[in-house]
């Protein structure tokens, strides 16, 4: 049985407002909430490993529950640099969904429940969206050799996510 898999853990990275600004297409709504705040939208608790091929990276993310204009909050998503590396995402609690698209702009969306276990092949930008009113907690894991590409969900960005509160 799993207990807490936020601990023990090597780096805590909190991702804020300020940090997807240009993820998200209501830049009116994003404006004006940095102007009172700048809430966390997720954590990420990271065991670290040696970032080396035969090592695999392990992270427990969190992803709160709320809005920015219309859009759910969501992770950054990203390719990785290495692009022969997959990525397994496993659902822990809450309720959302996982995004997948290649760099030619294909695009799948799955469901992401407690134990659901979701498979991003080679070559598949990831993101994940919490389309609930709880917080959303995942696993996911990888190579630890992989790298994280941010820029490229930027510049080839994932459809909004507008569907309402399930």
């Amino acid at each position: 049985m799993i207990t807490d898999l936020r601990k023990p853990y090597g780096k805590h990275i909190a991702r804020r407002l300020s940090d997807l600004k240009d993820y998200f297409t209501d830049r009116k709504a994003v404006k004006q909430i940095l102007s009172k705040s700048d809430p966390v939208l997720y954590e990420v608790y990271e065991y670290e490993v040696p970032k080396k091929g035969e090592h695999l990276i392990f992270a427990t993310t969190i992803i709160h529950p709320g809005k920015i204009g219309k859009e759910r909050y969501f992770t950054k998503g990203h390719f990785h640099y290495n692009p022969d590396a997959a990525e397994v995402i496993v659902g822990i609690e809450g309720t959302g969904l996982v995004l997948l698209q290649d760099r030619n702009k294909r695009f799948e969306s799955h469901q992401l429940k407690p134990r659901a276990i979701i498979y991003s092949r080679p070559g598949q930008a990831h993101r994940v969206v919490n389309n609930s009113r709880k917080k959303l907690v995942f696993l996911s894991i990888c190579r630890a050799d992989i790298g994280h590409d941010y820029s490229a969900a930027v510049r080839i960005p994932f459809p909004p996510r507008r569907d309402g509160f399930r």
